[in-house]
């Protein structure tokens, strides 16, 4: 289905970006905190990267809206809809269950480390189960409104919410392609709005479990649905400068993700829904086919490549982090970082992305792309 579809360079750039940001984020804030204490004396972008995960939902449905509109365009039926469903199995499914066996090679290490506690904690067995069958975000051992511990791959979380959209995926895509554009804006005010009560059930929005956490997905694939109709039609060129409209949306996220509003939760909470819309103005704005300056960096094939394997990057990068957790204690008896000075700290964020990068790199040519194209031929061909 992608074969025909026209590649747009600077949306795969862009998603490499933002999953390094997410990488620095869990090892400067959940690895090494005094990182973390570091990067914030400077800046809260990184604090605040989590919301780069918002850009990935918005991406999505509108990536797969310029994926599959002709494929839907006609209407769905039950052969069209198995083939996307699986397709998009197989885009998701072998790296997750690749990782996951990672992991469960790590509890299994620990049965024979002093001072481990193997499969305990989120490591639990139930909480296995759940993530084997894609379903972590339902938070088999809890109630779905309420926080715990589901999840051995941590950022696996987005991936559960995002396959259950997508079995409604079909459904939203033809429902809106056939809306009016005054009932688009309409629709996108009124998931900005429900997005913002989603960000008051935590007072932020970062919300990884249960309904809240399917609910931000989800409305924020109607979002990039929408903006992909917004996109497809060009009228907004008529209003906006593409360049005026790129500078526009970087200043609104850099200037909103650079500062860290923890004053009170309603003041949080609005921090983090107001950059939203930026992030749909970023996709807008780099979707044109523009040289213009920023255009031509993310189509520089080192960055092209860096969103090409940005998925891997992704899922791997947690478990690198478990994993140097638990070998650091085993070998120095400390927590990691424990002893570190900000030098040793920083060097070692260093170190981290290089190893995550070249992790990346190996598990994409030798994991993630062949196993999807084996589901794929299996499957897909015989239809």
């Amino acid at each position: 289905m992608t074969n025909d579809v026209k590649h747009i360079k600077p949306l795969t750039s862009i998603r490499g970006i933002a999953a390094l940001s997410v990488v620095i984020l869990h090892f400067s804030y959940y690895a090494l905190p005094k990182t973390g204490v570091i990067l914030s004396s400077y800046s809260a972008f990184f604090y605040n990267s989590y919301l780069w995960v918002d850009f990935f939902f918005i991406l999505s449905g509108f990536i797969m809206t310029h994926v599959y509109i002709n494929h839907f365009s006609s209407g769905v039926n039950l052969h069209k809809y198995c083939s996307y469903l699986f397709s998009r199995f197989a885009r998701i499914y072998p790296l997750h269950i690749f990782i996951l066996i990672l992991f469960i090679g790590l509890e299994i290490i620990k049965i024979f480390l002093p001072n481990a506690d193997p499969f305990t904690e989120k490591f639990n067995l139930t909480a296995l189960f759940a993530n084997i069958f894609l379903l972590q975000a339902f938070a088999l051992n809890c109630p779905p409104l309420f926080w715990c511990n589901t999840y051995w791959n941590e950022p696996a979380w987005s991936i559960s919410v995002e396959f259950i959209i997508y079995f409604i995926f079909p459904s939203l895509l033809i429902k809106l392609l056939n809306n009016q554009q005054k009932d688009d804006l309409l629709i996108y005010f009124f998931s900005l709005t429900l997005l913002f009560l989603v960000t008051l059930t935590r007072g932020n929005l970062d919300s990884i479990i249960g309904i809240p956490s399917i609910a931000r997905c989800g409305l924020e694939c109607i979002i990039g649905i929408i903006t992909y109709k917004l996109y497809r039609k060009g009228n907004y060129q008529k209003y906006w400068n593409n360049n005026l409209l790129a500078i526009v949306s970087l200043l609104w996220i850099f200037l909103i993700m650079n500062f860290n509003w923890d004053d009170s939760r309603l003041i949080r909470s609005i921090h983090d829904w107001i950059v939203l819309p930026g992030f749909s103005l970023l996709i807008l704005s780099l979707s044109v086919n523009k040289n213009n300056v920023m255009t031509k960096f993310l189509k520089s094939s080192f960055i092209v490549y860096l969103g090409t394997i940005s998925y891997s990057i992704y899922m791997v990068h947690w478990f690198i982090q478990e994993a140097l957790k638990v070998f650091w204690f085993y070998k120095f008896n400390v927590t990691f970082g424990s002893t570190f000075n900000e030098y040793q700290s920083m060097i070692s964020l260093g170190i981290f992305m290089v190893i995550v990068l070249c992790s990346a790199s190996l598990i994409h040519n030798f994991i993630e792309v062949p196993g999807r194209n084996s589901l794929k031929y299996k499957f897909l061909t015989k239809q």
